[in-house]
């Protein structure tokens, strides 16, 4: 009976031939991975450069439940397996990894082929749970011969009992593959493919760290390990340009390929959704050379949160029929949204799904974004914009690539981009369809998106007439609701006061930037000027006879003097904060004006009183009333020039400012009225026509009005509300710069608060695991034979994790902020526990730490959660700034009243940042955060203490820096 045979080169069309691309071959692995309920979905590309690697190879990986010999015989190279297209749901056990069962991502059974796509020679490593490993070799080219049949062909598989036995096993695959090349005929044809399979084989040269990195994680660990790894010997050249990434300015040619990938493997899984059951998946892509450099790092990509912050947003489903139901967010101003597409009644042939799309407007006076905001979206939409389908959970590719768009919203924007409105390119966001509930929209074979059935047609057509219909109510040019277009015109008004604000800050800030740059050599002129004056009128005293006539003309000049000397004083700018170095050059400007005011000005005093002293009465009554007139006169001048400023400039300008209105508003109903008037004239209106046009008249004046009161009322308000007991300049400026401040600690604060509550979620499992670990620490001994080299290894690890232990328990008493109560802590008591915190620390950078008998017998009645880790924060700090010095020190002293001193020989801290360094998120350590002196002064103040920094010698007996913690302190 005739019988169909497939050609081996079936299996290559079959795999290779059906997957469209790259990301595509190494999605649909890590499908098959996580479907083994893997965790960690990872790719290594090993480069020239990484230890002693000479060829590039390629390695993906899953730590899933793997195979065993029969699994490879039975399933992987059996084409076509159906037990995940038959819907057969898992149950909880070993076949899970005791994991929660998964809904299987595959579903055609040739996704395991995909890794052909990658390159060859292949070489599998597997194991399962209990079974050995398995290593099976091939060269997928060899599929590629017409002439053979898939049973001509053998894949060698060989079992990996020791680590000492892969060298040997790995040279047997390679002679029992290359067996497949014998003489027959069936090479006659393929001469330059088979020597090049041959040739490549041979010349496989595995690293020196090969089997201890590949092989003996799956060996000499336990038989309970588990998981597959594909390494691929010479890799597409796709793979191989990825070593050009990071150099794209030089090798431009690579730059798309490399993005491509870094675009269809991010967001593999949905991170969009806080609550996606996948999150505890991961998936990596490291490229290994000089460097390692993660490809596709989730940072780079969108997360939950980024809804939040953008300007629009649309979050609903559709059901069953096809109806949306949900909410969009217009900025600021949320509506309730529903939506049927004009089609028959009943039952959908997709099915339903959820939708949450962002978007940010791509012209900067659309967006309510900030700059830095806008900037950071603007970077993920460039490189990850689009509109992206999740089926249970795991991205379908291609949907959401930027070239991809199946719903074709840039085409309707080239035809009218104000109307259409949506940006492919400008969006963000999901579909989420499942298996069971959208079972028609099916993939093509090549994962090239779903097939062009009724449903996919249906989808693709209902989602096109909702985005219109978005456009046409709400955000086209001219929808018909104005909530868009009002917001709008707020945030462009927003924006050109912004600009106008940025625009005068410049302005102040070059001016103020100046004078801080001239007033020195100002300052040092006039102190040298005073300096002199005082010295000619010290010689006064050596006249026998003083009038007030020889030294009115002195005064005078030593008053002027003065004065200037008075207008060089140079405050803190109010309308904006000033740069660090600027910060510090005013302090130390400020210290030298201080200087010369003390000793020039307020010194000179007595030799000038000393000298008036010997006028008679009429000559110092003389000189008393010319001092009165002199101080009135400059006093009335002072308001007499702000008067003329005001008339002359600041009046002139507020005039034309609305004579500019004024023409403005006249011009735009000029040019109304003539048509109007055009048409009276010219058309012979009857009186009903007239009306109608007096009604427009009238319609349209009212609004011109409206908008004219809008625009002058707030200016006059303003202006009548100006009073000399508010300063309007120091008020805003006070308001913008918290403003900005607070922005900028937003923003490190959200980076605080996640690495919060990671170091929350591991001390949890911490103490979860804490009691197995140390439990089996101790029973494992019985298990370890009596070898000297056994038991040393056993001694270090009990060792190591008894110190790991100790270190938590150090820890612990930092936690306890709850249900605290207040102890009596001695001084000797605190040494003892910072001699255990910091000992391998102490000892490896050679630093004595001694402390006084003055502390030691002290005792402080407070809060041991909050007390420890003020001393931990400031001698981490210490121990950093101690590694210049030649000889190293801390040291703790007690002055016997309120003040607890923490002393080193280390970098003296500048006056200047005496105070700056208690400021958050401030630090001069590289990567520092500037978050703990911060918390520990905050939390000292919160139980009446208090921390600052001092370099008064009389407390600061090291020279280096000195801390200070006052226990009698009340916080104001």
């Amino acid at each position: 009976m005739p019988q169909f045979r497939a050609k081996a080169r079936a299996v290559d069309l079959l795999g290779k031939g059906q997957i469209s691309d790259l990301p595509t071959a190494i999605s649909e692995l890590w499908k098959n991975g996580y479907d083994a309920y893997g965790d960690n979905l990872e790719a290594y590309l090993y480069l020239k450069g990484y230890k002693d690697v000479k060829k590039p190879f390629f390695v993906i990986s899953d730590d899933g439940k793997g195979m065993s010999q029969q699994d490879i015989l039975e399933k992987w190279i059996v084409l076509g397996t159906d037990s995940k297209s038959r819907d057969v749901v898992d149950i909880k056990g070993e076949e899970t990894l005791w994991k929660p069962p998964r809904i299987k991502m595959g579903e055609k059974g040739i996704g395991r082929l995909s890794v052909a796509y990658l390159g060859s020679p292949m070489l599998m490593l597997t194991k399962k749970k209990g079974q050995p490993l398995q290593a099976l070799f091939i060269d997928w080219r060899i599929l590629e011969n017409f002439n053979l049949y898939i049973e001509d062909v053998n894949f060698p598989l060989k079992v990996v009992s020791t680590k000492d036995d892969f060298v040997s096993v790995f040279s047997q695959l390679k002679d029992e593959f290359l067996d497949n090349f014998g003489d027959d005929d069936s090479w006659n044809d393929q001469i330059q493919l088979k020597k090049s399979i041959i040739s490549e084989i041979n010349e496989i040269e595995l690293p020196s760290f090969f089997s201890s990195q590949f092989v003996d994680p799956f060996i000499k660990s336990s038989t309970e390990t588990h998981g597959t790894k594909f390494i691929i010997f010479n890799p597409d050249d796709q793979l191989t340009g990825l070593s050009y990434s990071g150099k794209e300015e030089l090798h431009p040619e690579y730059a798309a390929s490399t993005l491509e990938i870094q675009k269809s493997l991010s967001g593999l899984f949905n991170v969009f959704k806080e609550d996606n059951e996948n999150n505890n998946v991961s998936t990596k892509f490291i490229l290994l050379s000089e460097y390692e450099v993660d490809l596709i790092a989730n940072k780079d990509f969108f997360m939950s949160l980024d809804f939040v912050k953008c300007d629009h947003l649309i979050d609903g489903s559709f059901d069953e029929n096809g109806q949306f139901k949900g909410k969009i967010r217009i900025y600021n101003e949320n509506i309730s949204y529903e939506f049927r597409a004009n089609r028959k009644p009943g039952k959908t042939p997709y099915g339903c799904f959820n939708l949450k799309v962002g978007v940010v407007p791509g012209n900067p006076t659309e967006s309510k974004l900030p700059g830095a905001e806008l900037d950071y979206f603007n970077k993920k939409l460039e490189n990850f914009g689009g509109l992206y389908i999740y089926r249970d959970g795991f991205r379908v590719l291609p949907y959401g690539r930027s070239e991809h768009d199946f719903l074709r919203f840039e085409d309707r924007r080239s035809k009218n981009a104000g109307t259409a409105f949506f940006s492919h390119r400008r969006m963000f966001g999901y579909i989420e369809i499942s298996r069971n509930g959208n079972r028609k929209l099916t993939d093509k074979a090549g994962r090239e998106g779903f097939i062009n059935n009724i449903a996919y047609r249906e989808f693709k057509t209902d989602l096109e007439a909702f985005f219109k219909d978005l456009a046409y109510q709400y955000f086209g040019t001219h929808a018909k609701s104005n909530i868009k277009s009002e917001q709008k015109d707020k945030l462009t008004e927003a924006a050109k006061n912004e600009r106008l604000e940025k625009e005068k800050e410049k302005k102040l800030r070059a001016e103020y930037v100046m004078n801080l740059k001239e007033y020195p050599q100002q300052l040092a002129t006039l102190a040298k000027e005073y300096g002199h004056l005082i010295e000619m009128f010290a010689e006064k005293q050596n006249q026998s006879k003083l009038t007030f006539e020889s030294m009115r003309d002195l005064l005078k000049d030593i008053e002027v003097c003065k004065s200037k000397v008075k207008k060089l004083e140079l405050k803190e700018p109010v309308r904006f904060s000033l740069t660090e170095t600027q910060q510090k050059n005013l302090f130390n400007y400020n210290k030298e004006y201080s200087k010369v005011w003390e000793c020039n000005i307020e010194e000179s005093q007595p030799v000038i009183e000393n000298i008036k002293s010997r006028l008679n009465d009429y000559e110092l009554s003389k000189e008393f009333d010319e001092r009165c007139n002199r101080h009135r006169t400059t006093l009335s001048q002072i308001f007499d020039e702000a008067a003329d400023e005001i008339k002359n400039s600041v009046f002139q300008k507020i005039e034309n400012m609305i004579k500019e209105e004024k023409n403005i508003f006249l011009t735009e109903f000029d040019k109304f009225t003539s048509n109007l008037v055009t048409r009276n004239i010219n058309s012979n209106l009857n009186k009903n026509e007239i009306v109608k046009n007096s009604s427009i008249l009238d319609n349209f004046y009212d609004d011109l009005q409206s908008r004219a009161d809008d625009k002058i009322k707030p200016f006059i308000s303003h202006i009548n509300g100006l009073s000399f007991e508010i300063n309007e300049d120091e008020l805003t400026g006070f308001y913008k710069i918290r403003y900005e401040e607070i922005l900028k600690q937003w923003d490190q604060t959200k980076e605080l608060a996640q690495l919060g509550i990671a170091v929350e979620i591991i001390d949890h499992q911490f103490n979860a695991l804490y009691s197995d670990v140390s439990n089996s620490i101790k029973n494992i001994k019985v298990f370890i034979p009596n070898d000297p080299k056994a038991l040393d290894i056993y001694s270090a690890l009990k060792n190591s994790f008894e110190h790991l232990e100790t270190r938590y328990r150090l820890m612990s008493p930092l936690y306890r902020t709850t249900g605290r109560v207040r102890k009596n802590i001695r001084g000797d008591d605190i040494k003892r526990y910072l001699d255990l915190f910091f000992k391998n620390m102490l000892a490896e950078q050679q630093i004595s730490f001694d402390s006084s008998s003055n502390f030691n017998n002290a005792s402080f009645l407070t809060y041991e959660s909050i007390l420890l880790p003020a001393f931990i924060n400031v001698i981490y700090n210490a121990v950093y700034w101690l590694k210049s010095s030649e000889h190293k020190k801390i040291y703790l002293d007690y002055d016997g009243a309120s003040k607890i001193l923490i002393i080193n020989s280390g970098v003296p801290i500048e006056d200047f940042y005496l105070e700056k360094i208690f400021e958050l998120f401030y630090s001069q350590k590289p990567n520092g955060r500037g978050i703990g002196l911060f918390l520990a002064k905050e939390t000292l103040q919160s139980i009446g203490y208090d921390m600052y920094a001092t370099n008064d010698p009389e407390f600061n007996s090291l020279k280096g820096a000195c801390f200070i913690i006052n226990t009698n302190f009340e916080k104001l």
